[in-house]
């Protein structure tokens, strides 16, 4: 055990005494320990909710929060599914380019996901009037910062005779529902839960953490999985060969203990960490990349959440500023000074200098609220349809 040292002059010499150590604790965990943290969000998040329902899945979805009457689900609810949307972008790109297209899934117009929020995050959207046009308009220029509880999960689902193929033959279907978290549409269509995104608004910036089946093939691949808490081996590099699929994450006993002490499905365990990310770079100023191979498949390599979501962000009219017009990593000032802001010499150094005109309100990091805001300013309004679960 440490022991805390004091000293006493005696005859012109110091003399040390043992004192009894003082418990360290940390101030800071989201930061200075962020892959724990991740793990504990993970395991909170797929607790059991309701039924056979995780807790995630009592959360409200994007169908239920970017509505005229935006209601918070009363308990569990089916998946709110819609076509991943990167995925479809790097097929489409693939089919305008004749570039090959990633071989991540049986086809990527099959690959879905869903974006749920707790009670917090929920009810400061509806608060605010985020949720529709008019109230982004009036918002336009205001500082709009979610409650530190607020916690946001974007869910990777995919067909459950999907996953023999894209497992690579590892798994036959009868074998799903021992392996993977499995839940059903309305109308009974089973999907397998893949891949999980869970950010939590500790820091001003969020804490993103991202989550991938172990028998995911591209699981570690091009920017390799990080894991120092939850992972016996903490690092694990990219192979050389695409989608070959990688060794299981073998827990540590730390994070043994932590799923042996909560009210979890055992299929739980054979999801690993991919990589936290807490800031836009390194302390050697180098990008910061994390991607996830299904949320992101097509775009791992360039791929940042914070710097992607640090782009949310709605004109004066209300609507979206296109999120594919930047670089895909690093910090948002110096690589485009002018996304929120025009100027008219020196890029901005800080806001309110001469010449700085607001053109953009960040949202947040969240890019739910430009992408599926209800155009209430049309007769009738329109809903957004990409948001729109199934």
């Amino acid at each position: 055990m440490k022991r805390r040292f004091t000293r006493a002059i005696v005859g012109g010499a110091f003399v040390l005494f043992a004192a009894p150590a003082v418990a360290q604790v940390d101030p800071n965990p989201a930061m200075n320990n962020p892959d724990k943290l991740a793990w504990q969000l993970f395991i909170q998040m797929n607790s059991r909710g309701q039924g056979p329902n995780s807790v995630f899945e009592t959360f409200a979805s994007d169908s239920d929060t970017f509505q005229l009457n935006p209601q918070y689900p009363a308990g569990p609810a089916t998946p709110s599914l819609r076509p991943a949307i990167l995925p479809q972008m790097a097929r489409d790109m693939s089919l305008r380019t004749g570039a090959p297209r990633p071989t991540l899934m049986p086809d990527p117009r099959f690959t879905f996901e869903e974006t749920r929020r707790n009670r917090p995050s929920f009810d400061f959207i509806v608060n605010n009037n985020l949720f529709k046009r008019s109230g982004l308009k009036a918002a336009f220029g205001r500082d709009l910062t979610f409650p530190v509880d607020a916690i946001e999960v974007k869910a990777n689902w995919l067909p459950v005779e999907f996953i023999p193929d894209f497992t690579k033959n590892q798994v036959t279907v009868a074998q799903v529902p021992q392996l993977y978290h499995v839940n059903s549409d309305r109308q009974g269509k089973r999907y397998a839960l893949v891949a999980m995104h869970v950010i939590t608004k500790q820091v001003p910036n969020w804490t993103w953490a991202t989550f991938e089946h172990r028998f995911n093939p591209a699981r570690c691949d091009i920017t390799g999985c990080r894991d120092s808490f939850g992972a016996q081996a903490p690092v694990v590099p990219p192979s050389q060969i695409s989608d070959a699929g990688y060794p299981d994450c073998t827990k540590s006993p730390a994070l043994s203990a932590m799923f042996a002490a909560a009210d979890i499905e055992p299929v739980y365990v054979n999801y690993c960490l991919r990589g936290t990310q807490v800031d836009f770079v390194d302390n050697a100023g180098l990008d910061i990349r994390l991607g996830n191979s299904v949320a992101e498949a097509g775009f791992v390599a360039t791929s940042s959440c914070m710097t992607c979501h640090g782009r949310a962000a709605f004109d004066a009219n209300g609507r979206a500023v296109s999120p594919f017009l930047a670089p895909s990593v690093g910090a948002l000032g110096p690589l485009l000074p002018n996304w929120y802001f025009s100027f008219t010499s020196q890029p901005p150094i800080f806001q309110g200098m001469p010449g700085l005109v607001r053109t953009a309100t960040p949202a947040d990091f969240v890019w739910s609220i430009p992408v599926c805001a209800v155009d209430d300013t049309q007769t009738p309004p329109q809903l957004a349809r990409d948001c729109l679960g199934k």
